[in-house]
């Protein structure tokens, strides 16, 4: 089974990298499947065939792969839509497994507001949703474990993951250092660097 990593990628790092890893090997996926947002709803980012190049830059065969599904949906990328057609794609029109959910990546302090996503009861029905902790996420000092606990009582499939760290680093700011000209070579891939600066990005 393949499992889902959505986000903008603006740009890919390695921390991105890691954190797919990490959740592959330690729940036993055969590939990681990215998917960056074509036209997030809520934020603006840079054109979807940029962030496209970096993540196939990034990823390797044996890690997973890239898909532009979004770029062919209607817009703007709302989640709920892209996992409609992926769970066509995965189990068909006529499901006839006994488990059919699409495990998805998603951070502990987005999943516990994922009633507030755009029709959560799809997102509910086809995903399972696969949590990583966030430590240096503020917010989370004030989640606690019952509130979790919670949404798998109104039917939300969950496993928490035990195994994965986040890098010190965010997409924000390598940006920043981009566009003061500062050494970015040790949070992206080399060829993500040469990509960004060879097209003149975020500066």
């Amino acid at each position: 089974m393949d499992c889902y990593f959505f986000g903008t990628f603006n740009p890919p790092h390695l921390g991105h990298i890691s954190l797919a890893k990490r959740v592959k090997a330690e729940f036993g996926f055969e590939k990681i499947i990215f998917v960056p947002a074509f036209l997030p709803p809520h934020k603006k980012t840079l054109d979807f065939i940029y962030r496209y190049n970096m993540l196939k830059l990034s990823v390797d065969d044996t890690l997973g792969q890239v898909s532009d599904i979004e770029s062919r949906l209607n817009v703007p990328s709302y989640s709920f839509q892209t996992v409609n057609a992926l769970y066509e794609m995965v189990f068909g029109t006529e499901n006839t497994r006994s488990y059919n959910k699409i495990p998805f990546i998603i951070g502990y302090d987005a999943f516990i507001d994922i009633e507030r996503w755009k029709n959560p009861d799809i997102l509910r029905e086809k995903l399972e949703f696969i949590v990583l902790k966030r430590h240096s996420c503020t917010k989370e000092k004030d989640i606690k474990e019952e509130d979790i606990m919670a949404l798998k009582d109104r039917g939300y499939t969950f496993r928490l993951a035990k195994n994965v760290e986040y890098y010190d680093v965010s997409s924000n700011n390598i940006r920043d250092l981009v566009a003061k000209n500062e050494d970015i070579s040790r949070f992206v891939d080399k060829k993500v660097e040469e990509y960004i600066y060879e097209h003149k990005l975020y500066s």
